[in-house]
């Protein structure tokens, strides 16, 4: 099983301070940069469900291109900051490619928490997250225009089909 550790972007990253209960439960990506580790992955599902005050399980399932198989990945992940923002390092091999360790942040996130930005420190790559799994083209845009301002490259998105 992977470990996660949950901990606080700079300021600069402007996510207000996430309320852990609200973030848990099903996100369903909507669209992402190309990344080597989910080259043959859609319809990816991640579900956080809160185990104490300071610790996640994290389930990722995604439907693999190539032949529809399901693919599940199960984590542990855990608050490493006071202020409740959201940094979650994944250690181990993953099912889907093979990180060894890699560091996550949720960099915004809408008010009413119906989809989310979360991404790599350095801002190489973003994943955004909705509640929904065919959320509506304005709450899209609105979404790729936030990570574009959040200095995310979308020139490349790959919108996945709900």
């Amino acid at each position: 099983m992977a470990a996660m550790a949950l901990a606080s972007p700079p300021a600069s990253a402007q996510v207000a301070d996430l309320d852990l209960n609200r973030f848990s439960g099903r996100w369903y990506e909507i669209a992402r940069n190309p990344n080597r580790f989910q080259r043959d992955c859609t319809r990816l599902a991640v579900d956080f469900t809160a185990r104490d005050s300071d610790r996640y399980r994290v389930v990722h399932t995604c439907t693999r291109r190539s032949d529809g198989e399901i693919e599940t990945l199960n984590a542990n992940a855990r608050v490493t900051d006071s202020n409740a923002r959201f940094r979650m390092s994944l250690a181990g091999l993953l099912s889907f490619g093979g990180l060894a360790s890699q560091s996550y942040w949720v960099w915004h996130r809408a008010p009413d928490y119906s989809w989310a930005i979360m991404g790599l420190p350095d801002k190489s790559h973003f994943w955004i997250w909705s509640r929904r799994e065919n959320p509506s083209a304005d709450v899209r845009r609105a979404a790729l225009s936030r990570a574009r301002a959040l200095g995310f490259d979308t020139s490349e998105v790959i919108s996945t089909p709900g």
